[in-house]
Formats: C-alpha cells, structure tokens, sequence
C-alpha cells in the first residue's frame, strides 16, 4: 500500500512535507476543524462527563443550531434563486411534504418510527459528510484512481454503522422498533450483521489501497483514518443517546468551518457583493461580512443557538418540553433532506458554484 509520501523526496523534513501537503486550507485549520474536530469540542465534552448543563447542553444545542441555520444561507445565493425555482419540487415541496408526514406521525402519536429514523439518517447523514471532506482531500491531491472514491465512502458508511449500533440495546425507541419482529433481543444480530458488512467493506478499502497509483497525502490518510473512527464514542460511552451527542459536536465544527470558508472565499471581495448595475446586493453583502470577521461571525452564531437553548429553558420550565423535541427533530429531518440537496456535487450546478472554492486555492484567491 502506498506511504504517506506527498513530496516525493526523503530528504525534505517532516514541517516542509506537512506545509507541501494538499491542505484545503492550511496545517492548522485543517488538523483542528477537519481532521481532529473532536479537540475542539472537549470542553462541551466535559460539561456532559461532570454535568455541567448549561455548558453540556447550552453549548451543544447552540453549535447543533447554528450549525443547522448556516443551511439556509444557501437558499439566499443570487445565482441558486433560478437553480431552486427550476427544482421547486425538490427545494420546497419535499421540505413540506417531510413537515405534513412527520408531524402527522407525531399528532398519532406513531410509535418508535421517528427516533428509528432519526437514527438511521443521522448516522448516513455524518458519514456522508466525511465522504463528502475527504472527497475534496482526494481531488486536492490529484487522486485519479476511479475505484477509490466507492472503496473509501462504503467502508466509511458501514464502520460508522457498526460503531453507531455497538451499544444499540440501550436506545429504547430501536430496541422497540426491533421488539415488533421477535420476542428476543435482536441486538446481537444487528451488530453481528453490521459487523459483517462493515468487515467486508473494510477488506475491500485496503484492497483498493494496494492497488492505488498515487501515493496516500498526509491530509487525506489522516482525515480518512479520522472519518473511519469518527463514531467512536460508542464504542466507550454505555448510552446510546450520550454517544449520538458527544459524536456529533466535532460534525457540527466541520460543517460551520466548511461553511465559513466556501462563504469566505467566495463572497470575500467587494466585486463579489457589489452587482455590476453598482446597487448593494444584501444578501452577499452580509455574508461577506460574517465570513470575513469572527467578530461579527461568532456573536451571530451564539445569538441564534442561544436563543434556542433559552427557549427550550423556558418550555422546560412551563412543563411542554415536548413542544421543544418535536420543533428540534423537526429541524434535523429538514436539515439532513435540504443538505442533500446543496452539497449534492452530482449537480452541475452544485459543482460549479461550490467545488472551485474548495478545490482550487487560486479561483480562492481571486475571489478574495
């Protein structure tokens, strides 16, 4: 299998090989928003260990819901307002349809199909997005090889599987769902068969490895090494819906650090918010500027989680906490259907205006 060799030349030392390796942005950014997200996020990862809840949940619920606000900058892009009118089926009308379902489900009081669901998507949802970063990883290093994009999603997908269900036995709702098939705990069975699957997929990644042509880049082996053990805290964590959440805080820091920099380097000019007609275009104008300075950045996304978190506070406080999880999984399914849709790069548009921001560092700069 092929080393970690980005140079091509043993006698350059190890900062000058990490500095030439196809970063997306830099060593640093991408090593602690990318590749070890999970660092970012230790001290929430403390207030749930030493219950802290303001800091356990106040800060998750404040990263989940900003990071899934930061979706819907999409819908506000001048050149996506003709992309989205031409697919109104899929932008506007599946967001409804998924709305009318679920809370259809939830007024009959449906058992355990929700959290099923949730669960399932939640866990493609993350791995997709690992796919989808260490895709760009590939194409930045030049990865030609054609069967090493399916190799390395597939594997990536059912690992995350298999670690998601370790502890499946203590998630009540799946346990449930399960319960409607047999009288017998089935959880063994399920990661027996995730297991299996997840082995299979395995073998087949190193044998795709083996036979690559190009040699594996520092950023692309770490961040793949990383997306193959992103769900690791099911593995040491007993309850299932601890795991879920300490799991996706790092899934949210990708997501807003992606965010950020495609929104950094596209509407970073001036020429990028300013139409040639010379009239302000808003929309633009205000994400350049949150992308361009944490200062306007940060309060912005803390406003939006805060406030959020104060609600639930409040509804808490008032006995209709119900009314809260209801509105937040609702967010999630809308958020994990309307994702698939901005960052699907089959999409000549999607990949039009989207990839060259993230692939190319001088269309990058000539944006900002």
């Amino acid at each position: 299998m092929s080393s970690i060799n980005v140079a091509g030349d043993d006698r350059i030392g190890i900062r000058e090989r990490v500095e030439r390796s196809a970063w997306i942005v830099s060593p640093s950014f991408d090593f602690f928003l990318l590749i070890f997200a999970p660092l970012v996020t230790l001290p929430i990862i403390a207030g749930v260990y030493f219950r802290v809840p303001i800091l356990a949940i106040g800060a998750a619920i404040a990263l989940g819901f900003a990071h899934y606000a930061s979706t819907l900058s999409f819908f506000f892009w001048k050149e996506n307002r003709e992309y989205q009118r031409t697919r109104w089926m899929a932008f506007f009308l599946g967001p409804a349809l998924i709305t009318v379902v679920y809370l259809t489900a939830v007024g009959f009081e449906v058992p355990y199909i929700i959290q099923v669901i949730l669960f399932a998507w939640n866990t493609f949802h993350v791995a997709r997005q690992n796919n989808g970063i260490l895709a760009i990883y590939r194409a930045r290093a030049g990865v030609r090889s054609p069967d090493q994009k399916p190799a390395a999603h597939n594997a990536i997908v059912a690992v995350s599987a298999f670690f998601a269900v370790w502890n499946i036995n203590t998630h009540e709702e799946v346990m449930g769902f399960l319960g409607w098939f047999s009288d017998h705990d089935l959880s063994g069975a399920v990661k027996t068969i995730a297991f299996v699957i997840a082995a299979y997929f395995v073998v087949r990644l190193v044998l795709a490895m083996f036979r690559r042509l190009e040699p594996i880049g520092i950023p692309e082996g770490l961040f793949l090494l990383s997306s193959l053990v992103f769900f690791w805290p099911y593995l040491f964590i007993k309850s299932s819906l601890i795991a879920t959440l300490v799991m996706l805080l790092p899934h949210y820091v990708q997501y807003l650090a992606l965010v950020w920099l495609l929104h950094r380097r596209k509407f970073g000019s001036a020429r990028a918010s300013t139409p040639v007609s010379g009239e302000l275009d808003p929309v633009p104008f205000v994400l350049r500027l949150l992308s361009g300075n944490l200062i306007y950045l940060v309060p912005a996304l803390f406003a939006v989680g805060w406030v959020v978190y104060l609600a639930r506070e409040h509804l808490m406080s008032t006995g209709r906490e119900m009314h809260f999880e209801v509105f937040y999984l609702l967010i999630a399914f809308l958020h994990y259907y309307v994702d698939g849709l901005v960052w699907s790069f089959r999409r000549p548009h999607v990949r039009q205006t989207i990839l060259p921001f993230l692939l190319n560092r001088r269309v990058a700069d000539a944006a900002g």
